[in-house]
């Protein structure tokens, strides 16, 4: 799958510069530097199946931007507009503002499904003392719909691992 940043620029507020197939930088009014885009899944399902990230790696927080949101519109339109695929999302713990994230896109995915005929299904899990938020979208149509929302019951539970270092 590759998402086209010539095609994104065509309606996102802030550039867009394609880094892979499919994932993308930008820069905010307040010069915060943004990569957002997804990664292929290789836990979830065989095939379809993609993470969704953001990341201000810079860790700068600037005041509500709503042109970001508009920003993730525009990707997650293109990305779903591709075959049947599924988004998956978890909320990195790591900073412990995983609470904060989890409010955040539930807003921004919630509001997007409900416009674009989607379901969202997000749940959390607690580990050690640890909560990890994770979310699912896939379009209603989706051919295995309902199968891929109970295996989503099932990875939900294996998310900490994810955040786990595995011994060796």
């Amino acid at each position: 799958m590759t998402l086209s940043a010539d095609k994104l620029n065509l309606r996102s507020p802030y550039q867009l510069a394609q880094i892979n197939d499919m994932t993308f930088s930008f820069v905010t009014d307040k010069q915060i530097h943004y990569n957002v885009g997804f990664y292929k899944d290789t836990y979830f399902m065989d095939d379809g199946a993609y993470h969704f990230f953001i990341d201000n790696s810079e860790h700068e927080h600037g005041s509500y931007d709503p042109k970001i949101l508009d920003v993730v519109t525009v990707i997650l339109e293109e990305f779903f507009n591709q075959e049947p695929t599924v988004m998956l999302y978890i909320c990195d713990p790591t900073d412990k503002r995983q609470t904060a994230r989890d409010r955040l896109y539930h807003l921004w995915f919630y509001d997007y499904a409900r416009n674009h005929e989607m379901t969202l299904f997000s749940d959390s899990v607690t580990f050690k003392n640890t909560k990890y938020y994770a979310g699912i979208l896939l379009r209603h149509d989706h051919p295995l719909h309902d199968m891929i929302l109970a295996y989503y019951q099932d990875f939900l539970k294996h998310v900490p691992e994810l955040f786990t270092p595995r011994n060796k």
